[in-house]
């Protein structure tokens, strides 16, 4: 190739720098695809029919298999719930829908008041304290003991 014809692609080269470098200069890596946070006073969604069994079989699948691990209790309630009838299933299938359209109702409540209102943050919870309402339980039982013990 000729010093001529090698200059035209120099200065092609040069102008593709120049282009490089003022794209670089207003870059900014990871900020592309990043989601935006959620709005921490949005009502949860609700947990399915499956999840609710999960939560009430799980500590007497423990109980009777302390050696078990998460994934293989994971693995013993999918198939129980497999195994089970569509009147057993019934029950938490129907909670599962009466929390669905209690947070449809939260949710129209919450988009109409605005999201920075927080008007909607106590009942964003329900769902997941009914499922954590046995732990707390659990834990306040054992305060009140200790504290029976202490007056003693």
């Amino acid at each position: 190739m000729s010093p001529k014809e090698k200059t035209k692609f120099e200065d092609m080269a040069k102008q593709d720098k120049a282009r490089y470098d003022q794209e670089m200069m207003s870059y900014n890596p990871g900020k592309k695809g990043r989601k935006q946070k959620k709005d921490p006073n949005a009502p949860r969604r609700p947990p399915s029919g499956f999840f609710l069994f999960c939560a009430e079989q799980r500590p007497n699948i423990k109980s009777e298999n302390p050696s078990l691990g998460i994934g293989d209790v994971a693995k013993k309630l999918g198939e129980l719930w497999n195994n089970l009838s569509d009147s057993e299933k019934q029950p938490f299938l129907s909670k599962a829908n009466k929390l669905k359209d209690k947070y449809q109702k939260d949710m129209a409540d919450y988009r109409g008041k605005g999201k920075g209102s927080g008007g909607a943050s106590s009942a964003k919870s329900k769902p997941k304290d009914d499922d954590d309402d046995d732990e707390d339980e659990d834990d306040e039982e054992e305060d009140e003991e200790e504290d029976d013990d202490d007056d003693d």
